[in-house]
């Protein structure tokens, strides 16, 4: 078995995104006019009164669905 070095792993190594990148999830609302119900046994419900409110991203402030 051959010997790796640490700085060969290193350079080998491949990356992904990042946990907190939030781009899978703001493409996943793109998907979804950024506008949906409520999830509720298993499907998505649309609001009894009709009714949307806006949910913003915590760590921004920006406006999310």
């Amino acid at each position: 078995m051959a010997n790796t070095s640490v700085a060969e792993k290193f350079r080998s190594m491949e990356y992904g995104a990042a946990p907190e990148d939030p781009s899978n999830t703001l493409a996943w609302l793109d998907s979804r006019g950024r506008r949906f119900g409520h999830f509720i046994g298993g499907k998505w419900r649309l609001p009894a009164a009709g009714g949307y409110f806006a949910t913003a991203d915590p760590s921004t402030g920006e406006k999310l669905a």
